[in-house]
């Protein structure tokens, strides 16, 4: 844990002051698959084109709702840090006694007025103590407000994989559909020459009919993620497609980058800043058991306006015990709450990204194996089964599991490669760094931002 405050500030401001350009690192060369100019992604898309990541990423930070709302509670924390800092103002009193009374108190002849301006003096440091404590209150609003921005970066990065995603499915059901319908013309042709029974053309047309449908399916998936892709930014939907491409990502973080990376994670820098608030709670209410005194000064008239004097006063109440000890006592137990907090949350981080890493190794290698080993023997075996049903040696139901087979396999590496980019973008969300650095060709968007 870190325990020096001012080195945890300078990180906590650093990390999450950064934390949006790191995550626009995800946009790695891997799934680019023309990169577009500076100046047609700055441009509106229509509906005649498409999107790509940077702008998608661009529009929720300028348009999501929740980011629109969170300035309101941010202002409402600086007034309440200015508020923190006004000082007690004088009280000016007038006290009139002996007068409207009976016997020689008739009238106002006798009465004694006293004018007075009196001040109330904080000791114990408590003005400075509110201060403190409201800036920490600040701190913490622009901490989450900062948290906020990551979870709309990595939320509209998230949908855009999706789409990426939805968008590779239905190219491959196009492709099962062209070869089926491939195949259908070839069984018919047989058919009608006596060479194959009906059967066979009947099997194909229901497998073609299936696959239209699943590619209905994919379609009305594939509107949905657009119109959640545009409601991170409010809109409506005003592009086609996304212009970008599921490849393999060639290089990963290793396990140590990431473990390594969790003393900056945000969830962890927003338990650091709540413990800094309550550290600043706790001297506020150490301060209060000090007691204010007021001093005061006025005048004091006898006998009408005859004579006069002048007065001083001052008060303090007696302590005889800590008038916030209770107070100051439930502070302490929300310091030593929030410390041990810390301590549950960095072994419970440790083990989310050990999980999140090894699953996407797993996945990682699973796409390698699939398309080094099983995409070709898939595709072998069904040049085979072909040739062989074209002699007459296999049946229509072998050709369609061969087709079966590649198609399987092909939705599987698919499947493979999109949690490979779900769960790289889980670890970047946790850590609030980019782990795609390394697979970057394209010009880092820090330096872009700089130009």
């Amino acid at each position: 844990m870190i325990r020096d405050k001012n080195i945890f500030y300078v990180a906590c401001q650093r990390a999450l002051v950064t934390l949006a350009i790191c995550i626009l690192g995800l946009y790695c060369a891997q799934i680019m698959a023309a990169p577009a100019t500076q100046q047609q992604d700055a441009q509106t898309p229509t509906v005649a084109n498409g999107i790509k990541l940077p702008w998608a990423l661009e529009q929720a930070l300028l348009h999501n709702i929740s980011l629109k709302a969170y300035p309101y509670s941010l202002r409402a924390s600086e007034a309440l840090t200015l508020q923190a800092g006004i000082t007690p103002n004088p009280e000016l009193s007038v006290n009139v006694e002996n007068i409207l009374g009976t016997g020689d108190m008739q009238g106002v002849d006798n009465a004694e007025i006293t004018l007075a301006l009196s001040q109330l003096i904080e000791l114990g440091d408590k003005r400075q103590r509110r201060i403190d404590f409201a800036s920490a209150n600040e701190r913490q609003s622009l901490t989450q407000y900062e948290m906020l921005r990551l979870a709309v970066l990595a939320q509209t990065t998230e949908r855009y994989y999706q789409l990426l995603r939805l968008q590779a499915l239905q190219q491959w059901i196009e492709r099962r559909i062209q070869l089926e319908h491939k195949s259908l013309q070839a069984i018919q042709t047989r058919a009608k020459a006596g060479a194959v029974i009906q059967a066979d053309v009947s099997k194909m047309q229901l497998r073609l009919s299936r696959s239209k449908v699943i590619k209905q399916r994919i379609a009305g998936d594939f509107n949905v993620a657009k119109q959640r892709l545009a409601a991170m930014w409010s809109s409506d939907v005003q592009f086609s497609m996304a212009n970008d491409e599921l490849n393999s990502l060639h290089i990963l973080p290793t396990a140590a980058s990431v473990l390594n990376a969790i003393e900056t994670a945000p969830q962890y820098l927003e338990l650091l800043s709540v413990e800094r608030m309550l550290i600043a709670k706790r001297r506020m209410e150490e301060s209060k058991a000090r007691a204010d005194i007021t001093v005061g000064v006025g005048l004091k008239s006898y006998d009408g306006f005859d004579d006069g004097a002048l007065m001083v006063n001052f008060s303090m109440p007696l302590q005889f015990s800590n008038p916030n000890e209770g107070n100051i006592l439930a502070a302490k137990a929300e310091e030593d709450k929030a410390n041990e907090q810390q301590r549950l949350a960095r072994d419970q981080l440790r083990l989310t990204l050990l999980e999140l890493h090894q699953s996407m190794v797993n996945n990682a290698k699973q796409v390698q194996q699939l398309k080094a080993h099983v995409l070709p023997l898939a595709k072998q075996l069904l040049s085979h089964t072909q040739t062989a049903y074209q002699t007459g040696q296999a049946n229509v139901l072998q050709l369609a599991d061969a087709q079966s087979e590649l198609f399987s396999i092909e939705r599987e590496l698919i499947e493979a490669k999109t949690a490979v980019y779900l769960e790289l973008l889980a670890i970047e969300r946790i850590t609030g760094q980019s782990m795609t650095v390394a697979n970057s060709n394209i010009k880092p968007v820090v330096a872009m931002e700089n130009q």
